[in-house]
């Protein structure tokens, strides 16, 4: 018995597929192109799939996919009649139905998705260079005739997509990357070996930190992938959700192995010329789109005194990321966030302040202690327990301090102080 209707199951009922073919404006005159393109199709189909493969298999992925002359030459066979089919100019529920068979089919061998659509742009560019020369007395039908040919196949590019989605491609391509990073961290922390007992500790708790971004990644994975007749903005926002998750396991990572190596002394500092402004700036720029989404706004404000300083970049740049996410995170709507820089007293003051919900004495008391999670009960704060105390140790090697302040309910202010110039 043949399976459910993938049309059904991506959702095109009859007036979904009025209106997909409306939103290509494929109308009658359209179809009777396809028709008159129909003769031409049957003169010149062989040499045109012929080419097609020809190039296909100068690529290693592709020959690994196509394997032998006997399957070559069935997929021809289908190319051929797909290309007929097409010039019949009858695109019903049965014809959308065969295209989304096909998609699926690429989809559950694991073809990219770049491969596919990249050959139906070869596929299209093989067609118009052989109708160029029919038509190329009649410049004003070629065009014509090139306009519906191009509608069909963009046509049949959507609907491999949709295969593509609604056969879990995207969920599967998603899960071997997130299994990826995650034997990279499970080899990393296996390297590290349990030394000391404060190393055993640390790795219990980044394993315990990277439930929450995974848990993260997959449930909103699988929402995305169930709302099979979302809008594109829906399915944008996901996405966009799954990214944030990525990027917070990635920072907790190197979080982990920068803190290691200060541990063990182990950290060269890279000490250059930083001004302080243009810094302060890239990494507000970095947050902004995601503050933005968040009702929340980001503000730089740079004393016209502030020198430029010896540090290491990217460690300092480093720990702003982390106050700034961790501002962003703690916030709320309707928000602001400053970064501030004043000079006094040969040192550089940085600031990073924020209108949320503060901070209360009990919790400010070990915000910077590795294992406070292990010595207070509260887990209210949604943070990872890794940021805070790579900041103050990346501060302290770069012989700086690092300060809090905060009233509950009228946001909080971490507050960097570093010497002009690192003593060697």
């Amino acid at each position: 018995m043949p399976g459910p209707k993938l049309l059904d199951q991506v959702g095109l009922d009859e007036a979904g597929r009025e209106q997909r073919l409306a939103f290509l404006q494929f109308g009658k005159e359209d179809a009777a192109n396809l028709v008159e393109i129909r003769q031409f199709a049957h003169a010149h189909v062989d040499e045109i799939v012929d080419a097609l493969y020809a190039h296909l298999v100068k690529f290693e992925y592709a020959r690994r996919i196509l394997r032998d002359d006997a399957q070559i030459a069935h997929l021809k066979q289908l190319q051929r009649e797909y290309f007929l089919r097409m010039t019949e100019g009858r695109l019903d529920a049965d014809y959308f139905e065969s295209r989304l068979r096909v998609g699926d089919v690429h989809q559950r061998i694991d073809l990219h998705p770049e491969w596919y659509l990249g050959t139906y742009n070869l596929y299209l560019r093989l067609v118009m260079d052989r109708l160029r020369v029919h038509y190329g007395h009649d410049p004003e039908r070629l065009i014509s005739l090139i306009g519906s040919l191009s509608k069909v196949i963009f046509l049949d590019m959507g609907l491999a997509l949709d295969a593509y989605v609604m056969g879990g491609y995207v969920h599967r391509a998603l899960a071997q990357e997130y299994r990826r990073i995650a034997e990279v961290a499970e080899r990393t922390l296996q390297e590290k070996g349990e030394v000391e007992r404060m190393k055993a500790d640390l790795t219990n708790m980044i394993v315990h930190d990277l439930k929450g971004p995974l848990g993260g990644i997959l449930t909103t994975t699988q929402l995305a992938l169930r709302k099979r007749g979302a809008v594109a903005d829906a399915q944008v926002r996901h996405f966009e959700q799954i990214q944030r998750s990525a990027r917070d396991l990635v920072r907790m990572i190197e979080n982990l192995l920068e803190i290691d190596q200060m541990q063990e002394n182990r950290l060269a500092l890279r000490v250059e010329a930083v001004e302080v402004g243009e810094l302060l700036t890239e990494c507000a720029d970095e947050f902004r789109t995601t503050a933005e989404a968040s009702g929340q706004n980001i503000r730089v404000a740079v004393s016209d005194d502030v020198p430029v300083i010896a540090a290491d970049r990217w460690l300092l740049r480093r720990v702003l990321n982390n106050l700034v996410v961790n501002a962003i995170r703690h916030s709320g709507s309707a928000a602001a966030i400053d970064l501030r820089a004043e000079y006094a007293a040969a040192h550089v003051l940085l600031h990073v302040h924020d209108t949320g919900r503060g901070i209360s004495d009990e919790e400010r008391a070990t915000l910077f202690v590795k294992d406070r999670r292990r010595q207070r009960h509260d887990q209210s704060r949604e943070d990872t327990g890794l940021g805070l105390v790579f900041c103050k140790m990346a501060v302290d090697v770069m012989g700086g301090t690092i300060a809090v302040e905060s009233t509950p309910g009228k946001g909080a202010t971490f507050s960097i102080t570093l010497p002009v110039t690192l003593n060697a």
